[in-house]
């Protein structure tokens, strides 16, 4: 017997990623009805995985993120979740957390703010009337629940939503379609970083990123910056591989200090040619996964110095994609209006990462330094042909090239909070979210503390 429930609210947001539930958080805090639908049994999504925050400094040190952003940190800081942000060379800067603290602050927050949240629960049908999304179908535990709201926020990442009810998009990179590669993150401890870090400085060409723009990504500035992102080791991924020991596709090793003291987060899986929005590609990716962990550990013990006897803590509950469907809006951010008058006029985000391409089909990344940061136009988060729907997070209206910076999670929560936002204010006005006053929108975000 199929069992229904009907719900009814102002403002659902399905997923309950950084973009998802700062979105669920806003809308909830201006007082609409609000409903959070999450596939898992947590909230934040990759913020879970052991990665740190991208994006809350820009390439000078200073603040680009404010807002519900910099709460979420504030808020993890006080149960020792997050140890501030740290200016980097290569990445701007880097803001460590921990995945299981994120967990419990974020529900917190939405738990404060009202926000109603169905967790393990699937997205399996939208109802679209005259382009308007009208509702949308949930399942779970065997329980069919039918929602209905005046406003929907694909939360999804990779625009779930948005694709079942319709919206125009294009699949990874424009002109090839190929997708940045997954990654399936893990934890380590029993290692010993000084032996480490000392072995880097005794043979530079296995340590760290040689491009001009990486002046003093260096041991000295590892050992004395408590939050940071190692990339290197080619030398002995080289000779790993040419012994038949090292497999992925990965030409460096990285590692990302965490909150905890003696746990690394490590960031070297590298799945390629996967479309993660393939439910079949997306299962083979996380099998590749786990098997590489297993050859990643392997490597460390018997080639890293300091990591003979480093033991496995956890695997991220999720893989990490970076890349799927970009859907086409009323706005399209690209290369050549990035610092534009009118995208600055319209921002309600920013984003103050680099351009960080990962090829899909080889080991290598091109990093392109982004030296201050640029808005994105409230018109990236409304698809072109559908009513009541936004986009958020990594979904957005953007080109490929403007994608490898806002794809990380700092701008994606900043784009999160400003789609819970427009929501509210389109409802508070009677507007449909094409129509949303940007000048007024602008202010509003303003007045929570967001930088643009």
């Amino acid at each position: 017997m199929k069992k229904i429930l009907n719900k009814t609210y102002e403002v659902a947001v399905i997923g309950g990623g950084p973009s998802g539930l700062a979105a669920a958080i806003s809308a909830a805090r201006l007082g609409k009805k609000t409903i959070l639908v999450e596939r898992n049994g947590f909230l934040g999504g990759a913020a879970t995985s052991g990665l740190g925050i991208l994006g809350y400094l820009d390439r000078k040190g200073n603040q680009a993120l404010g807002g519900l952003a910099q709460e979420l940190i504030d808020r993890l800081t006080e149960c020792g979740g997050a140890i501030g942000h740290f200016p980097c060379p290569v990445h701007n800067s880097i803001t460590p957390i921990s995945p299981e603290w994120f967990k419990v602050v974020s529900l917190q927050m939405c738990r404060e703010a009202g926000v109603d949240i169905l967790f393990q629960n699937e997205l399996l049908d939208v109802t679209v009337d005259n382009n308007r999304v009208t509702s949308v179908e949930v399942f779970g535990k065997g329980i069919h629940t039918f929602i209905q709201a005046k406003v929907f926020i694909d939360g999804t990442g990779d625009g779930d939503l948005a694709y079942m009810a319709g919206a125009e998009y294009i699949s990874g990179q424009d002109n090839t379609g190929i997708m940045q590669p997954c990654t399936l993150m893990f934890s380590v401890t029993d290692y010993d970083l000084d032996a480490f870090l000392t072995f880097a400085e005794h043979h530079p060409e296995n340590c760290g990123i040689k491009e001009d723009y990486a002046d003093g990504y260096h041991p000295a500035f590892f050992r004395s910056t408590r939050g940071h992102c190692f990339i290197g080791m080619d030398e002995l991924i080289r000779k790993a591989k040419e012994a038949g020991e090292f497999t992925v596709p990965r030409n460096q090793f990285i590692y990302i200090t965490t909150p905890t003291d003696g746990i690394l987060a490590i960031n070297t899986s590298r799945i390629i040619q996967v479309d993660a929005s393939d439910p079949y590609q997306l299962s083979h990716a996380l099998e590749e996964g786990y098997l590489q962990v297993k050859e990643l550990m392997e490597f460390m013990r018997k080639y890293l110095p300091g990591f003979a006897n480093a033991k496995l803590v956890s695997i991220s509950p999720t893989l990490g994609v970076r890349e799927t469907r970009h859907f086409i809006g009323i706005r399209r951010l690209t290369r050549e209006t990035m610092y534009s008058p009118e995208t600055q006029r319209d921002a309600v985000a920013q984003s103050a990462y680099n351009i960080d391409i990962h090829s899909g089909v080889r080991d290598h990344i091109d990093l392109t330094p982004v030296e201050k940061p640029f808005g994105v136009p409230y018109g990236c988060l409304v698809p072109q042909r559908l009513n009541g729907l936004l986009l958020a997070g990594r979904s957005i209206s953007v080109d490929s090239y403007v994608f490898a910076s806002v794809r990380v999670m700092g701008p994606c929560i900043a784009i999160g909070e400003a789609a819970g936002t427009a929501a509210s204010l389109g409802i508070d006005t009677d507007t449909d979210m094409r129509n949303v006053d940007v000048d007024a929108l602008r202010n509003l975000l303003k007045s929570h503390g967001n930088l643009f």
